[in-house]
């Protein structure tokens, strides 16, 4: 039986979050909202046009909440129930950090630079965010690779030890991600016309 459990993998924390930043000046300044606040939206389809980033966005985070949970899920063995081996619960695993990378690097090249302009949040805490997980997703990905040349290796235990390691990162990752995309976080920072012209 497993020492760790799925709350301790899922339970949203930036506690393993070691900042970049030095003595924290940056942070204070980048604090201070621009005099600008957007006007409210004055119907339903301006309401959709605030809303389009934080919408798409978690469509994105549902699938790797669900994959996240999936994996420390079968991890105790019960993937043999499916039909699968060891390898290919390896391959389950390195399926979704294959997916995790790509939809990171996407942001990190086309959404967060253009963001981060105006937007503390993504100049900084996302990014050291995505920089703490990717370590994290590194020790998977050679776990799954050591699991994957020697199947009798396989140790539950040592899996589920790496996903509560940078899972509640993860999720606090998801959350917060999407809350910067928030209508009311957005109006802040951008006029609607821009914000409809945001990628996404």
């Amino acid at each position: 039986m497993s020492t760790y459990t799925l709350e301790q993998a899922i339970k949203p924390s930036r506690a393993s979050i070691v900042s970049t930043l030095s003595g924290g000046k940056a942070r204070e300044e980048d604090d201070e909202l621009p005099d600008y606040i957007s006007p409210e939206p004055k119907n339903a389809a301006e309401r959709r046009d605030w809303e389009r980033m934080s919408s798409r966005m978690e469509g994105f985070h549902a699938y790797f909440r669900h994959s996240f949970r999936q994996l420390f899920e079968l991890s105790d063995g019960s993937f043999n129930e499916r039909g699968m081996t060891v390898r290919d619960f390896m391959r389950l695993a390195e399926d979704f950090l294959m997916h995790l990378e790509f939809h990171h690097s996407i942001e990190e090249q086309h959404i967060f630079p253009i963001l981060a302009k105006r937007m503390p949040q993504f100049r900084v805490d996302h990014q050291e965010e995505h920089d703490t997980i990717h370590k994290g997703m590194h020790e998977l990905r050679w776990l799954a690779k050591r699991f994957k040349l020697d199947p009798t290796a396989y140790s539950p235990d040592e899996f589920r030890q790496n996903l509560v390691s940078w899972g509640p990162l993860l999720f606090y990752h998801l959350d917060a991600e999407v809350a910067s995309l928030k209508p009311d976080i957005l109006r802040r920072y951008w006029t609607l016309q821009e914000a409809k012209h945001l990628p996404m």
